[in-house]
């Protein structure tokens, strides 16, 4: 615990030059967070909510290659993003696997149209390189892409939330 705490003022300092104009500065940061790995994710995920939308993709992208699943929460509210930042999130989500789809499922229940067009994204990539996942997304895929998807989507996300239940049981 107490290397964390000493880590603090330097993830801290390498968080704020995430924004710098300095693109070697701030690349130099997201690979230090990055190599420092999982201490870094609470305040990568944070950075996910910053105003500086430079901050925002940097601190995703270097989630993308930490790949851990405590990030997943964050990275899903990313998916509301109205930039770049939701595909950089995306593929953060992609990269952790069928870990994601849960969390995407449950926002996709609560808010659809709010998560519509960065879970799609998701599920469907997933949905492409593994059989299994694509048997439990593909309605919910569908039902993102229909005319009705306000109606049909947190259904078919519950119904697909309740597969991947059955499995953990």
């Amino acid at each position: 615990m107490t290397d964390e705490r000493s880590n603090q003022p330097q993830i801290s300092e390498w968080i704020s030059q995430l924004d710098s104009t300095d693109s070697d500065l701030r690349q130099a940061a997201r690979k230090s967070l990055t190599k420092l790995g999982k201490p870094a994710v609470p305040a990568l995920a944070e950075a996910l909510a910053d105003d500086s939308e430079m901050r925002r993709w940097e601190a995703a992208k270097a989630l993308e290659m930490i790949c851990d699943p405590a990030a997943i929460p964050a990275l899903v509210e990313a998916l509301t993003d109205d930039t770049s930042v939701k595909w950089v999130a995306g593929d953060a989500l992609i990269a952790l696997n069928e870990k994601a789809v849960p969390g995407i499922l449950h926002a996709l229940i609560k808010d659809p149209a709010e998560f519509r067009d960065g879970a799609c994204f998701v599920l469907h990539h997933l949905a492409s390189d593994n059989e299994e996942l694509r048997d439990k997304l593909t309605p919910v895929i569908q039902a993102m892409k229909s005319l009705d998807s306000s109606i049909h989507v947190p259904i078919q996300a519950l119904e697909a939330l309740s597969k991947f239940s059955e499995v953990d049981s």
